[in-house]
């Protein structure tokens, strides 16, 4: 069996982050991000969900964006919109490690 990974413009893409807010701003942070998926995700074309999630050591999160594809993304990622959001979290982070990654098999509704 052989996977490849898909790299046209209109494949599906997803986005993952993991990030560690600065001590004292998680509360913030996750305040932003919760705003942001309720006020601004539902008008980002062709995003398809996303979640946000706390690892279980308390000190730092990943960020997963779900794209009908590539192009989609890139519009997102270039907007003033994500510019301004960027501009708003930046600041309470202290390191954030982001990635971009294509589907190679699917199981299950994650």
């Amino acid at each position: 069996m052989t996977n490849t990974i898909a790299s046209d413009a209109n494949d599906e893409v997803v986005s993952i982050s993991h990030v560690t807010p600065k001590p004292g701003q998680k509360d913030r942070f996750v305040e932003i991000q919760t705003q942001f998926q309720t006020s601004v995700a539902p008008e980002i074309d062709g995003l398809i969900g996303g979640r946000l999630f706390a690892a279980e050591d308390g000190q730092s999160f990943v960020i997963m964006s779900r794209f009908q594809s590539r192009a989609d993304l890139e519009a997102w990622t270039g907007s003033q919109r994500f510019a301004d959001h960027m501009a708003r979290v930046r600041p309470l982070i202290e390191a954030a490690a982001p990635g971009r990654f294509s589907t190679l098999y699917q199981s299950g509704t994650v």
